[in-house]
Parts: structure tokens; C-alpha cells; sequence
């Protein structure tokens, strides 16, 4: 690969702004890596829908400038018409990386509304975990699909592993508020019998967006249970030490999520990197971060049961869950974004198409 290329990267990225989603985070981090490394362009889409200008930007910075590669950083929902329109340029096709934002882009493909040929002739599709990459060569995508974890900026992991001697054990939620992310299954636990002695032993705290049209629903759910609270909105990306600390008070989290835009949750490793261990939904990627036994626990999607029993094992096995957290530590860091940028962008980056884009 040269030592230093000419990139263009057209994705959300609301530069010189706070991230105001995983999206922007993720697309700040991967510019900074890339202007430290490359001579980098960026097309902000972020405004996509709103500002009339954005397409016809997209469309002069891919068809004119000579890049060595293009690099298209964005869900798939955003794209897909894109690459249908762009079809046409084989060349730049094939000099164009997709990295895959979200774990939508497969159910899209199953359910009809998207179609696997658009994304052929790129030079690669890139995804955030293996069942991801299984999947869309399943569904007849022909580019080459790779796999690169999802990331979070970490300097140091929070939390004291030994909060786990403490009698009182703190569960949070820390996601939108909406069905489909498992909140009706968190409640449905906690209903469980085996748990109805231990009220007084445990509470859940409940963190993020909170969708309009399940506010009520959500706030009956709330008043069903006493020892459950909404504590409002962490905004990690912009607070992270502030939110870390709060985050690595706790001794569990957990995310039942069943939602099908579901990537590879970097709330998962904003918990582990405080030593967290995360009790999650064996759904999409979650198996890829969650080391069952290790440094947490996987429970079959939609089984209130399976929590249920889970989280009275936090209660009663709390050197257990010590463990986990301590693993959770040593895990975490290995989502560093230097360290995943830096051993996955030189392959995904290599210009081995480069002969057949001149063509």
C-alpha cells in the first residue's frame, strides 16, 4: 500500500461539531486516524435530507477528483440508492470501500428492499461482525465482505471489580427506550417469582432517548415496579469521563435488545470498559463481544425467564460477576479504535483493484 493515499470519505460526520450519534462518533474517529495517516476529503452527508447541495457534491467528489480510494462510511439505509446510481461508474466502483454502519443492511436485502446486486463492483463491503459477513454472502452479495469491529476511543477502562462484595446490587439500561431495544422483557423479569423476595436487594436504573409514542406505555411500566427509575440521557460521546464514571457504578447491564438495526452495540463496550458485565439478547452481533461465562451472559431473544434467572445469579454469585467485570477490563480494550484502525484500514485500504479501475 503507499505510504500515503489520497482518500475521499462521504459518510455523517458533522465535523467540528459533537457527534450527536454512534454514527457521527464513529465517522470523527475514523477521519482523525485517516487525516493522521492520508490526505483525506470528506463529504459531510449529514444534512443529506435537508440541504440540496449535499448530492451534488457526492456526485462531483466521485466522479471527478483522481482518489485512490473512495470510502463510503454510512447505514445502509442512507446508501443504497447511491450505489444504484453510481453503478454506472465501474471504475470508481471499484475503488469505492463500504463500511457498513448498523447490522440492518442483510434484513433489508431478505425482505426486498434492497438488492444485492447494488453493491456489486465495489472494491469491498465492510462489516462489523462474521454473522453479518455470513449473511450477506447468503443473500448473493458478490463483492468482498470483511470484517472490522466496531470501536470506542479508550485511554484507560473505570471501576472498581470489588463493588462487587457491596449487598446491594444496581442494574442499568443504557439504550433508546422503545420496545424492540427489550424494555417490556427487562419488565417481564422482574415479575419473575424467583425474584420477588429480593426487591429490596437490587435496583434498575434506566438511561437514554426515550421515544415519544412509548412514553406512556414505558412510564406505567416504571410505576409497576418500584425499584426501577429513568434517569434521563447519558451523552457519552460528548461527556465520556462524566458518563463512565456514572456507568461503572453499576454491576450489570441489561440489553435484551430484539431490534433489527442492530450492528455491533458500542454501548456493549461503553459497559465493559468500566468493568461492566453485560447480560445481553443472543441477537445479531452480541455473541461476537459477549463471552458467555466470561465476561457476561447471553439469554435466548424475548426469554424474560433467562434474565430473570441471570440477574438473580448477579445477586447471589457476586464473585462471579467480579470476575466478568475483571475480564470485561482485559476485553474492552482490544475495541480500542487505534488499535482496530490500525490493524484493519491498511488491508481494507490495499489498492488491489487499482489495475481494474483504470480499465
Amino acid at each position: 500500500m503507499k505510504s500515503r493515499m489520497r482518500l475521499l470519505l462521504i459518510g455523517a460526520v458533522n465535523e467540528g461539531e459533537p457527534p450527536k450519534n454512534g454514527e457521527e462518533y464513529k465517522n470523527q474517529v475514523l477521519c482523525g486516524h485517516l487525516r493522521r495517516h492520508h490526505d483525506l476529503t470528506v463529504v459531510d452527508t449529514k444534512d443529506w435530507k435537508r440541504d440540496p447541495l449535499v448530492l451534488p457534491r457526492v456526485f462531483h467528489h466521485f466522479t471527478v477528483p483522481p482518489y485512490d480510494r473512495i470510502i463510503v462510511s454510512a447505514s445502509s439505509a442512507s446508501v443504497h440508492r447511491l450505489f444504484r446510481t453510481l453503478r454506472v461508474f465501474k471504475g470508481r466502483m471499484a475503488r469505492t470501500v463500504y463500511l457498513v454502519i448498523g447490522g440492518y443492511l442483510p434484513k433489508g436485502i431478505e425482505d426486498g428492499r434492497y438488492r444485492a446486486d447494488s453493491y456489486s463492483g465495489l472494491s469491498s463491503i465492510v462489516v462489523e461482525g462474521e454473522s453479518m459477513r455470513r449473511d450477506l454472502l447468503r443473500l448473493g452479495v458478490t463483492a468482498k465482505v470483511t470484517v472490522m469491529p466496531n470501536f470506542k476511543v479508550m485511554n484507560r477502562t473505570w471501576g472498581d471489580p470489588d463493588r462487587f462484595l457491596e449487598e446491594r446490587k444496581r442494574f442499568l439500561f443504557l439504550s433508546r427506550i422503545t420496545e424492540k431495544k427489550g424494555v417490556p422483557v427487562i419488565f417481564e423479569a422482574l415479575r419473575d417469582e424467583r425474584l420477588s423476595g429480593c426487591k429490596g436487594s437490587f435496583e434498575v436504573d434506566f438511561y437514554g432517548p426515550l421515544e415519544k409514542e412509548y412514553e406512556d406505555t414505558f412510564n406505567e411500566l416504571l410505576r409497576s415496579e418500584p425499584n426501577t427509575r429513568y434517569k434521563g440521557y447519558l451523552d457519552i460521546n460528548n461527556d465520556t469521563e462524566g458518563s463512565y464514571r456514572v456507568i461503572s457504578t453499576y454491576h450489570a447491564m441489561l440489553f435484551p435488545t430484539t431490534w433489527y438495526g442492530e450492528g455491533f452495540p458500542g454501548v456493549i463496550l461503553d459497559a465493559m470498559v468500566c468493568g461492566v458485565p453485560v447480560i445481553a439478547s443472543d441477537w445479531n452481533m452480541n455473541s461476537e463481544v459477549v463471552a458467555h461465562g466470561v465476561n457476561g451472559r447471553l439469554v435466548p431473544a424475548d426469554d424474560a425467564k433467562a434474565l430473570a434467572g441471570d440477574i438473580l445469579d448477579v445477586l447471589e454469585q457476586g464473585g462471579r460477576w467480579m470476575e466478568y467485570s475483571r475480564n470485561c477490563h482485559k476485553d474492552a480494550l482490544q475495541f480500542d479504535a487505534e488499535r482496530i484502525l490500525d490493524s484493519h484500514l491498511p488491508d481494507i485500504l490495499q489498492p488491489e483493484t487499482d489495475a481494474r479501475a483504470a480499465s
